[in-house]
């Protein structure tokens, strides 16, 4: 019987066929014989489905004969060439993307851009003649074509981010020109100095951009520069400094339209004041005076007062042998002005 008719088989299967033996020490005899029976055929059948993976399949005729692994898709050469060309002109393409980005310009860039793609390509064709794959695919050119657009990409991003910077700069200089022009000259700028200073800016912009622009970047993006600039030259009075420039001046000129109608004609001011004089008893080494305005600004009064310690010295202007304690004495100021 083999290994497959013993696991159907199993300790009920055993015991069915031993059921003859009828006497008691037959089938205490059976019993044993039923349970060792069953646990050989058990012990068997681990064993079998335990055994190592060398032993459930022998190689047949087909491995032997030498049948192994598949063979490895091949890699296209000319996808391998352009990963190869790509890794090696990466680092210097992101490199000048991380200035750009911190808002700075790269002196030469178009020239170096330029450059960088002719060097690539012809690096690219070089090592298809090298490695014998000008009659494949029609020399690498769909991998070739792409090389060339990817650069072109990259380095035509640059270029935006750059000029964008530029733009930046430009609008900041022009919007400080006309607020010093506007704060120098205390008035709002007329059409030909405010153009003035719009046609400086954009000469400076195509100078800056002209250095910048690749030979395969056509577009220098000078329309929407210029856009911007001339709305910012045309409302630069709506600038909320220019407003405040604009409040000041109003506000000069009401103070001086004002003073212009106080001093028309013939004006007098008259100031009333007092000066009071305490002469104590002494010989005059003692003085004390202060004197102070009030009223309103326009027109103030006058107000002194002193302390002289001469009581004891003769008055002889009024022919007094002693002087009195106190002195009071009116005083009016006239303030006369034509206009």
């Amino acid at each position: 019987m083999t290994l497959r008719g013993f696991e159907r088989l199993g300790a009920a299967g055993a015991e069915r066929r031993l059921r003859p033996l009828r006497s008691s020490a037959q089938r205490q005899r059976a019993s044993v014989l039923a349970a060792a029976f069953g646990f050989a055929t058990f012990g068997l059948l681990a064993a079998w489905r335990g055994r190592p993976a060398s032993w459930a399949a022998t190689p047949g005729l087909a491995a032997v004969g030498g049948g192994g692994d598949a063979p490895e898709e091949a890699t296209d050469p000319c996808e391998e060439l352009r990963s190869e060309i790509m890794q090696k002109v990466w680092p210097g393409i992101s490199r000048w993307e991380q200035v750009a980005l911190r808002g700075r310009t790269i002196f030469g860039f178009g020239a170096k851009a330029s450059r960088l793609v002719n060097r690539t390509l012809g690096s690219f064709d070089a090592q298809v003649e090298k490695r014998g794959l000008t009659e494949s695919g029609g020399a690498c050119a769909a991998e070739r074509a792409s090389v060339e657009k990817l650069l072109k990409q990259q380095l035509h991003s640059i270029f935006l981010v750059q000029r964008s910077t530029i733009e930046q700069t430009l609008y900041q200089r022009l919007k400080k020109d006309l607020l010093r022009k506007m704060q120098r000259k205390k008035r709002e700028l007329n059409v030909k100095e405010k153009l003035r200073l719009l046609h400086s800016c954009m000469h400076d912009y195509d100078s800056q951009v002209r250095e910048l622009l690749p030979s395969f970047v056509e577009n220098t993006e000078r329309d929407r520069a210029e856009k911007r600039l001339s709305k910012l030259q045309w409302g630069v009075h709506e600038l909320p400094e220019a407003k405040e420039m604009q409040q000041r001046w109003k506000m000069e000129r009401m103070r001086k339209m004002g003073t212009m109608r106080q001093s028309k004609g013939l004006s007098v001011s008259l100031s009333p004041g007092m000066r009071l004089m305490f002469r104590p008893p002494g010989f005059g080494n003692f003085q004390v005076y202060s004197r102070r305005q009030v009223g309103p600004p326009h027109n103030p009064n006058e107000v002194a007062m002193g302390l002289l310690n001469d009581g004891n010295v003769v008055d002889v202007y009024n022919k007094n042998p002693q002087p009195p304690l106190i002195k009071f004495q009116p005083t009016v100021g006239v303030d006369v002005s034509t206009g």
